[in-house]
C-alpha cells in the first residue's frame, strides 16, 4: 500500500509508491559516447579570456591572474541573476504587489581544468580544494550589508539545467533568506518548543540506530536517505555536531566533508550510470548567530523523475523508491572498480 511520509524538520508530506516502484537498478542510465571538450568552452585552459576577470584562484606559484596554472577559478557569472552587491536592496510596492532591487552577488566556481572529470572522477585533494574554495568565498560575502543568504548549488547533467559540461558549481548571495531555508528554520524552532530537542540530533540519532536508510558515514558526517525522501535516490549529508553556519568547519571537518561529497557522488556516478542530480548547501542566515538547533546540510535530488500534475498541484512529491531500498543500493556500490562502460560528462 502506498504510504504518506512527513519531513520532521519541514512539515512536508511526500507519498511514498511503493506499488509503482520499479528496482533501483532500473534507473541505471545507457551509457552514450564521451563528448571531447569543444574550443568554444569558455572554462578550458587556455581560455581565461573568455570569461570575467577571475575573483580568486587556486594557482601554482609565480602564476599570474587569468592565465593557465590555475587548480580552481572562480569567475563572475557573465550572465548574472543578481548584483550588484555594493548597493542597498530597495523595496516598493505595484499596487498590491511588492517588488525589490535584485542586489547580489552570482559567481561560477570551476571545479579544476579537467573538462570531463566532476567530483564523483576528481581525486580527493582537488574535491577538498572545491570545498576549500566554497568556504572561501562564503567568507568573501558573508559581511556584506546587502546579502542576506548565500547558497551554493550545483547542476550536474542538462536535465539538471545545466548549459555547459565543464563542471562547475555557482555562488548565489541574495537580500532574503529563501523560503526553502526559512520553512526549515521556522521547523527547527517549532521542534523545539514542542520536544525540548535538536532535531537533526534526533535524525541523527535515529538514522545512525537504525541503520536502513544510512549510505554512508565518517567521523564528522552521516550520508542518508530521508525518511521523506522526494525524489528517487535523493540524499543529504548532515554534520554530527551542533553547526549552524557551514563556512564555519574546520581544517578536518572540510576534510572529512568532501570525503562524504565524493562518496556519495562516486556512489550514484558508479550505480546510476552517472545520472543527472542536483545539489545545494543549506545554511544558516549570514547575519544571524549560532543557533544550536540548526545544521547545516548538503542535499541531493538526482533527476530521475519528472513533477507531474499531481506533484504540482498539491504539492506534494510522489516517489516511486522508498528511501530504505536506495540507500541499501548506494551501500552496495563498489566505488573502487571502474565504471563498466564510459558515460558521456553530463553537463553541469
Amino acid at each position: 500500500m502506498p504510504q504518506l511520509r512527513q519531513d520532521l524538520v519541514t512539515g512536508r508530506w511526500v507519498a511514498i509508491a511503493t506499488e509503482r516502484a520499479k528496482r533501483p537498478s532500473s534507473f541505471s542510465r545507457s551509457a552514450v559516447v564521451s563528448v571531447q571538450p569543444s574550443a568554444q568552452c569558455p572554462f578550458c585552459l587556455g581560455r581565461e579570456s573568455m570569461t570575467p576577470p577571475e575573483v580568486m584562484a587556486y594557482r601554482q606559484p609565480e602564476t599570474q591572474p587569468n592565465t593557465p596554472g590555475w587548480e580552481l577559478r572562480v569567475v563572475p557569472n557573465l550572465f548574472p541573476a543578481f548584483g550588484p552587491a555594493n548597493q542597498e536592496p530597495v523595496q516598493s510596492h505595484v499596487g498590491p504587489y511588492l517588488t525589490m532591487t535584485g542586489v547580489g552577488v552570482h559567481e561560477v566556481l570551476i571545479s579544476s581544468p579537467e573538462h570531463q572529470q566532476d567530483i564523483a572522477e576528481l581525486s580527493l585533494v582537488q574535491v577538498e580544494k572545491i570545498v576549500r574554495a566554497y568556504v572561501d568565498r562564503y567568507n568573501a560575502h558573508r559581511e556584506n550589508p546587502a546579502i542576506q543568504y548565500l547558497l551554493i548549488i550545483n547542476n550536474h547533467g542538462k536535465e539538471a539545467g545545466a548549459s555547459l559540461e565543464h563542471p562547475h558549481s555557482q555562488l548565489f548571495g541574495i537580500p532574503m533568506v529563501p523560503p526553502n531555508v526559512q520553512e526549515e528554520l521556522e521547523g527547527v524552532r517549532r521542534y523545539h518548543v514542542e520536544k525540548g530537542r535538536c532535531v537533526y540530533c534526533d535524525i541523527l540519532a535515529t538514522e545512525q540506530k537504525t541503520g536502513e536508510r544510512v549510505i554512508a558515514e565518517n567521523d564528522h558526517f552521516l550520508v542518508y536517505a530521508p525518511f521523506a525522501s522526494r525524489t528517487p535516490f535523493e540524499a543529504s549529508i548532515l554534520p554530527k555536531w551542533h553547526a549552524s553556519h557551514f563556512e564555519a568547519m574546520t581544517d578536518d571537518q572540510r576534510k572529512s566533508f568532501a570525503r562524504a561529497l565524493k562518496e556519495l557522488t562516486a556512489r550514484l556516478y558508479r550505480g546510476l550510470n552517472d545520472p543527472p542530480f542536483n545539489f545545494y548547501i543549506h545554511t544558516a542566515p549570514n547575519h544571524s548567530g549560532a543557533d544550536l538547533d540548526y545544521h547545516w546540510h548538503l542535499e541531493v535530488l538526482p533527476k530521475l523523475a519528472i513533477a507531474a500534475g499531481f506533484e504540482l498541484g498539491s504539492g506534494i512529491m510522489i516517489n516511486v523508491v522508498t528511501p530504505e531500498s536506495a540507500a541499501e543500493f548506494l551501500r552496495n556500490v563498489d566505488i573502487s572498480a571502474a565504471p563498466t562502460a564510459a558515460a558521456s560528462p553530463a553537463l553541469h
